[in-house]
């Protein structure tokens, strides 16, 4: 088990390397979200969390079940409201903002990807991905850009099909695809291969790399795996609130198939 001067050099060594970059598109400052609070139910989700993340980066969020990772990630998704402290997205601070504000920062700046695909199996693989784009009109160059995230995705010849006649690992590579049709600079994966098995859990977490790499994608992604840290930048550890370990990943490999 890691000490506690351990696990304070870890912390220190990850902020000052983020420190140095002017390129920070994630900064919370002293973030408290607590539930039924004032009463003897109180709980504090999250305990005066700092935390910053530099564009391009791609980092695992880790920890037990009840830690506070899933609430800081519903909270960078524009999709929980906090107790107290800042939330900065790309420069942006959303704590005080309106639905109808944080609705337009979702829609330009945030991908989701989900543990539970929610992918609608009476259309294609294709309208899938350009679900999110519905509301707002979908243009000819919207589906161009569909058809490429598609074949970065190895899914070129799965375009027209149905998600019942595609598998698991192809049902979240079309999610994937939709949550980058709006070309956000964030994607936020919750659990990406929860419902996968190891293989092409590993399929997923490759072209999530391949993202991050090639189109400079910020990736937070929250999971139970530990083989997802390998595939990062950097893993954070929350436990009981608190982020115990922040740390550079000197070790990955940065080849992308």
């Amino acid at each position: 088990m890691a000490s506690i001067k351990d696990t304070q050099t870890q912390l220190e060594v990850a902020s000052e390397v983020i420190s140095e970059s002017d390129e920070l598109i994630i900064e919370i400052k002293d973030l408290w979200r607590k539930f039924f609070e004032n009463t003897p139910a109180e709980v504090q989700a999250l305990r005066g969390v700092n935390f910053r993340v530099e564009r391009g980066e791609f980092i695992t969020i880790m920890g037990p079940s009840g830690s506070g990772k899933s609430t800081l990630l519903t909270i960078l998704g524009c999709m929980a409201p906090v107790t107290s402290g800042q939330v900065f997205i790309d420069g942006t601070e959303i704590t005080k903002m309106n639905q109808r504000k944080l609705s337009n920062i979702r829609k330009e700046k945030i991908g989701f990807v989900f543990q539970d695909i929610f992918l609608i199996d009476t259309i294609s693989a294709l309208e899938n991905v350009l679900l999110p784009l519905l509301p707002y009109g979908i243009k000819k160059e919207d589906e161009q850009r569909a058809k490429e995230l598609m074949r970065i995705a190895g899914l070129e010849d799965r375009m027209k099909h149905k998600p019942t006649e595609l598998s698991g690992g192809q049902k979240q590579r079309v999610a994937i695809c939709r949550a980058l049709i709006n070309d956000p600079p964030i994607v936020l994966a919750d659990e990406p291969t929860g419902n996968l098995d190891s293989q092409t859990g590993g399929e997923i977490l490759e072209l999530l790399r391949k993202i991050n790499y090639e189109k400079n994608v910020t990736i937070i992604a929250v999971s139970h795996d530990p083989k997802l840290a390998e595939f990062s930048s950097r893993d954070v550890m929350i436990t009981d609130g608190e982020i115990t370990r922040d740390r550079i990943n000197p070790f990955r490999n940065h080849n992308v198939s």
